[in-house]
């Protein structure tokens, strides 16, 4: 561009607001590039955490079946699954084992004292496995805290980013608005050096008509 279309370009204002389109277009880029990060990382740190969900999902709905609050079937369903896992069995059997031998030796083997103590056994290592299911269930609900915290910050991120983003606009669209009204200021400007030039009054070209005191030829 040649000196003299960068000088219009300077007068009429348009330099000004080629810079300021220029602006407006990185505030949106900047914009984009933040809220595609608050999405990729916030979709990286829920992926850490959904394991966790997804196990605590299936136990709470596990240990709702032991307690009979999806129906008896489901109830069934799941002690029978429990009595299916041979670990858990063989921890039962190694319990009952000691139970015995703890009877025996107090005399009461076969006795009243000791079937109940049996069957306290039997429901002591059920319910321990009730509870490992609630435990594992809190966990994922933990975790589904969690992930919930971070898809409202991820929320919050972006909605800031946008915020901030159309406060900038705003404000390089208001700088634009007055860099288009640059031409007009300027003619106006000019205007005025012009008409003061010719005003007595500002001191203009008329002062060099104007006869001088004293002056021999009435004029200087």
């Amino acid at each position: 561009m040649g000196f003299f279309s960068s000088l219009v370009d300077s007068f009429t204002g348009k330099s000004a607001q080629r810079e300021l389109d220029k602006g407006i277009k990185a505030v949106s880029a900047g914009r984009d590039q933040a809220v595609d990060a608050y999405k990729m990382y916030g979709e990286n740190a829920k992926g850490y955490l959904s394991p966790y969900v997804d196990q605590g999902a299936k136990s709470f709905s596990l240990y709702g079946d032991t307690l009979g609050l999806n129906g008896a079937g489901a109830r069934s369903t799941a002690q029978d699954l429990y009595l299916s896992d041979d670990i858990l069995q063989k921890q039962l059997g190694l319990q009952q084992r000691n139970r015995g031998w703890a009877s025996n030796a107090r005399g009461a083997w076969g006795s009243g004292a000791d079937a109940l103590a049996a069957n306290r056994v039997n429901l002591q290592a059920y319910g321990d496995w009730q509870n490992r299911l609630a435990g594992v269930g809190q966990q994922g609900q933990q975790a589904a805290t969690t992930a919930a915290g971070l898809e409202q910050n991820t929320g919050a991120g972006i909605a800031n980013a946008y915020q901030n983003a159309t406060g900038q606009t705003a404000s390089l669209y208001g700088q634009k608005a007055q860099a288009s009204n640059a031409l007009a200021q300027n003619v106006i400007g000019v205007g005025s050096v012009v008409a003061s030039a010719f005003n007595p009054l500002a001191g203009g070209v008329n002062n060099l008509l104007r006869p001088r005191s004293g002056s021999a030829g009435g004029y200087g």
